[in-house]
């Protein structure tokens, strides 16, 4: 059997041999990240807080059968990002498994609501909505756990990342952080503001990372992905039996639209999102770059890029 053209897509995208983290891998977004790279040949651990949710994902996605001859595996492992002795355990356990990680995704976040007024229901209504945001269980969460959190768990694989260039792949390590056009909007997505500020601390994390870790004693790569929205139990609300979830598209329109970002009729597929996973998975020469996948929305809604 002949060699592929080292221009084919299955030469640059195979990641045979690779072992790959991601966090919240077993719904949404990060579950369509792990079966994107465990069809392309690495072994994927999915990592969450339910243990039980990523057993049925592992078991439903992560099959030879369906993962088919250049698959790789999935493999569930209970992770609370915001414990460091979660997250130190976890990486004990893959140190001794496998000694090596080429690619952390930090996928896992949570969105906590939005103010309950409109600006157009004034001062007074709007001032006391506001107030009422929980400062702990909303805006501090959101920060912890979609910023802060990503900041220690990364820490904590960096031994791991770096020994990615030694092993029979040769492939620097490397990390992706799931960020959002939320974070890049001067809209609060009808006053989504906690969530929003967040994931632009992010952004701006990631960035940080990838200028410090371009060191010669580090040398791993950072990106981000700022993302629109993909079906996913936060973005609709539930998941099948398989933990995937439908888009709503004539609902998500009429949200766009109420937004001002009308052009943006339907949410991301995951083939879309698994064509711009493997690029910057597999690209050496990519780095500290924010990369957006929003269908459009940054088009016509005013921030910063």
């Amino acid at each position: 059997m002949t060699s592929s053209h080292p221009l084919a897509a299955t030469s640059l995208f195979s990641l045979k041999g690779w072992v790959a983290v991601v966090t919240g891998g077993g719904t949404g977004m990060g579950l369509m990240i792990a079966k994107t790279l465990a069809a392309n040949g690495a072994k994927v651990y999915i990592t969450g807080r339910r243990a039980e949710v990523l057993e049925t994902s592992a078991r439903v996605h992560g099959s030879p059968e369906v993962l088919g001859p250049q698959g790789g595996s999935i493999v569930p492992i209970a992770m609370d990002i915001s414990s460091k002795d979660s997250v130190q355990g976890v990486v004990a356990e893959i140190t001794q498994k496998d000694g090596f990680v080429n690619l952390l995704v930090n996928n896992a976040g949570v969105w906590m609501g939005r103010v309950a007024a409109k600006p157009e229901d004034g001062l007074e209504a709007y001032s006391e909505a506001m107030l009422t945001e929980s400062k702990d269980d909303n805006w501090q969460k959101s920060f912890d756990v979609n910023c802060t959190s990503h900041y220690f768990v990364t820490a904590a694989f960096l031994p791991l990342l770096g020994k990615a260039a030694s092993e029979p792949t040769g492939k620097i390590g490397s990390v992706l952080n799931n960020c959002s056009v939320g974070g890049l909007l001067r809209t609060s997505h009808n006053g989504q503001f906690s969530y929003n500020a967040s994931k632009a601390a992010l952004i701006h994390l990631t960035r940080q990372m990838a200028l410090e870790f371009s060191h010669d004693n580090i040398y791993i790569r950072v990106n981000g992905i700022a993302t629109g929205y993909f079906p996913s139990e936060m973005a609709t609300g539930a998941s099948d039996d398989g933990n995937e979830s439908a888009a709503a598209n004539e609902r998500f329109a009429v949200f766009m639209k109420s937004v001002g970002a009308g052009n943006v009729k339907r949410m991301g597929t995951p083939q879309e999102l698994a064509s711009a996973i493997l690029t910057i998975a597999t690209n050496d020469y990519i780095w500290g770059t924010i990369s957006v996948i929003d269908g459009g929305m940054t088009l016509v809604l005013p921030g910063v890029m």
